[in-house]
């Protein structure tokens, strides 16, 4: 049966009389050159990298499951055909999975039985049938994240508002990368190969090579034009100058094979309705995504944000814990545009000199001033929470069995957002911090301001990144470091787990551990070990390394800062008080515990230089009594620095080290086992297979 095309209605989102796509041009051209280059590129690399969004562009054609030699060729099922879909920003469709593909392809063509019947009844009783108006239909696909619109061909987030995209439905395909060829040119060269081919079959054609074939047919259309050779060899030929002269000197040369883009008919895999390795798990962990600074300066950016870091996420989980059940779902929180706050009095009052600078500053910095202000700190905090109840009651709704079945909520906040989570779970109030101070002093205060948090959810992790949270604390309590204060500074009831994520040249950051116990001044932050490590030890059994002077020395040196004496006095760590005794500071015994960390795994003992004492078999692998000592007054570590690489010491990776987390594959797969710990011990490095390098994180695209 032959369906009626969008196009055919000036109601819909298509256009049959240009190259169009829901009213943004699309450039035919543009895109067969975009084609030849990758297909170039494809071809000088043939060990790409394993990549689990294009991990089957490489397909061989000759293996093609539908071209089975003994099939009629007949219009295509809803499985072979492919529904796509990329944003605005982006130059390449992504498919979707064959389950949400059959499901949005079988609503397809329901939604375009009815709109012909609409438009056969308005047409029997004198109507015209233009501007016939069809109810929206939309299905839920992306794990339940998203909807997509057969109607308007664009999908849509469910939850957060802000994320659009486009949709597509393929039915012809560049061989090279299993691309579709775009709407509505799929359309023209379908209807042509059916009434080229319609019920003959394929071994009708096997018998000639495809040099010896004459074109049966040509298609022309803009921009370029398709012949047919045989029902499985069709070409694509660009009509720019270039192609045209490529096309010329080969064929004055005698080369007789086509020298276009071959183009296949249907999908590489089946859509199956009922394939269950194709559905997304249902969601086990929730974790919101909370931006700091800046957003007013680029909204959607924290979409974008948590976008990345799901694609890192997804990858990591796909490629080292594939036959895992847990799905972790991150949902964007933007608490920053709804605001009015002081209705842009600010940039009333600024002065138009350096008009850039300032604007950048009051987008940015300034978050930090309405923050700390009596006016307006309270709105900050209760629009923050208010997104927060939102989403999460609106995802209940939808799927009301998630506490039932142990389900749990964590946040990853950047930046000032951390503060501001912090301040709404524990009931500080910007605009009265002394009142907040007073209540904090007694358990019965403590307990009335958490009773005041306004969460409807408890949060089991908190991951601060790139968090000011410390420097904040500092400035509120006298004396954080005593013990009897360690429940005030961080309460209990704050969350489950903290982790306080950064990068060593992040200058929002600071460091969580000395606040609490002075001494961690001198022990290093844990170093997040590589994701694609081949033995990674767990977090708690690392040991307490000391500061290494020679590493502060080369970067302050790096940075402009010189390096004399004086400055290395300054940077020898101090004396380590009585309750923490000073862990061993020769550079060469904090060398054999990295290296015995890295390649030991905690399970064998070592003897530090000079020494006949083993280091432990248990806890960290330093001293046993060092490592027990060490850690009085703090039940787990809490601060995690970030890998540094060769531009780790530069101004520019000042700069650009804030916001460098989201597409961090260290990050993602820390995050990724903290989230579900039984992960840390399963992690294993999936076995080479010829044609891509396991250690090769993919190309970010996102």
């Amino acid at each position: 049966m032959n369906f009626p095309t969008p196009g055919d209605s000036g109601d819909l989102g298509y256009s049959l009389n240009g190259d169009s796509l829901n009213g943004s041009v699309v450039s035919t051209t543009e895109f067969i050159l975009e084609e030849q280059v990758h297909q170039m590129s494809l071809e000088q690399d043939s060990a790409c990298a394993f990549d689990y969004h294009h991990e089957q562009q490489q397909f061989p054609v000759e293996d093609y499951e539908y071209w089975n030699e003994d099939s009629v060729i007949s219009e295509l099922t809803a499985g072979e055909v492919r529904w796509f879909y990329k944003s605005d920003t982006d130059k390449r469709w992504t498919e979707f999975n064959g389950y949400d593909s059959h499901q949005i392809e079988f609503l397809y063509r329901q939604y375009n039985q009815e709109w012909l019947q609409v438009y056969t009844e308005q047409q029997g009783n004198g109507g015209e049938g233009v501007g016939v108006k069809i109810p929206k239909h939309q299905i839920v696909v992306r794990g339940g994240m998203y909807e997509v619109d057969v109607h308007s061909w664009k999908g849509y987030s469910i939850f957060w508002p802000g994320e659009e995209f486009l949709v597509t439905r393929g039915t012809w395909f560049f061989a090279a990368t299993w691309q579709p060829v775009e709407y509505p040119h799929c359309d023209t060269i379908e209807h042509s190969h059916l009434q080229l081919f319609c019920g003959q079959r394929l071994s009708d054609y096997a018998d000639t090579s495809l040099s010896q074939k004459e074109v049966w047919h040509t298609e022309q259309l803009p921009d370029f034009h398709v012949d047919w050779h045989s029902p499985k060899d069709v070409f694509l030929h660009n009509e720019t100058a270039p192609s045209k002269l490529m096309r010329s000197v080969t064929q004055k040369l005698g080369f007789q094979k086509p020298t276009g883009y071959r183009l296949i008919r249907g999908y590489k895999t089946p859509a199956l309705a009922t394939d269950s390795a194709d559905r997304i798990t249902d969601i086990t962990h929730l974790v919101f995504v909370i931006h700091g600074i800046g957003q007013k300066m680029d909204i959607g950016r924290i979409i974008r944000n948590s976008n990345s870091f799901r694609d890192c996420v997804t990858w990591l989980q796909k490629k080292y814990f594939p036959d895992s059940s847990d799905r972790p779902e991150f949902f964007p929180v933007e608490w920053r545009t709804a605001l009015k706050l002081d209705g842009d009095l600010v940039s009333a009052i600024t002065p138009l000199n350096l008009e850039k600078l300032r604007s950048l500053l009051n987008a940015t910095a300034m978050d930090i001033m309405y923050y700390t202000s009596p006016l307006f700190g309270q709105e900050i905090q209760a629009g923050l929470c208010l997104e927060l109840n939102r989403l999460y009651s609106m995802f209940l709704e939808r799927y009301p069995n998630f506490k039932e079945n142990g389900g749990k909520c964590s946040v990853i906040a950047h930046s000032l957002g951390c503060v501001i989570v912090y301040d709404i779970v524990t009931g500080w109030l910007p605009n009265d911090p002394m009142a907040c101070l007073q209540k904090a002093n007694s358990s019965e205060g403590r307990e009335e301001m958490f009773k005041k948090s306004g969460l409807l959810f408890e949060i089991e992790n908190l991951f601060c990144l790139g968090s000011p949270l410390s420097v904040f604390l500092a400035l509120r309590w006298k004396d954080p470091h005593e013990p009897e204060n360690h429940d005030k500074v961080v309460p209990p009831k704050l969350c489950k787990r903290l982790y306080n994520v950064f990068h060593a040249t992040d200058p929002v950051a600071y460091r969580l551990e000395p606040l609490l116990v002075r001494a961690y001044k001198t022990i290093a932050p844990l170093t997040l070990q590589p994701y694609n490590a081949s033995a990674k030890i767990p977090y708690d059994q690392m040991p307490l390394e000391p500061i290494q002077t020679e590493n502060l020395l080369s970067r302050k040196s790096a940075l402009g800062g010189g390096g004399d004496a004086s400055d290395r006095d300054e940077m020898t760590p101090e004396p380590i008080s009585s309750s923490i005794p000073s862990p061993p500071t020769p550079s060469r015994v904090a060398d054999r515990w990295s290296l015995w960390s890295l390649m030991r795994g905690g399970r064998r003992s070592v003897q530090a230089e000079g020494s006949h004492e083993p280091i432990s078999k248990e806890g960290s692998g330093s001293p046993t009594h060092h490592h027990e000592n060490a850690l009085r007054g703090l039940e787990h570590r809490l601060d995690f620095v970030l890998r540094e690489n060769q531009l780790a010491a530069s101004y520019f990776a000042a700069l650009t080290s804030h916001t460098a987390y989201w597409e961090n594959y260290d990050v993602a797969f820390f995050i990724l086992t903290r989230l579900f710990p039984k992960l840390e011990q399963e992690a294993q490095v999936p076995t080479t297979v010829e044609g891509y390098e396991p250690d090769s994180p993919p190309e970010f695209c996102g």
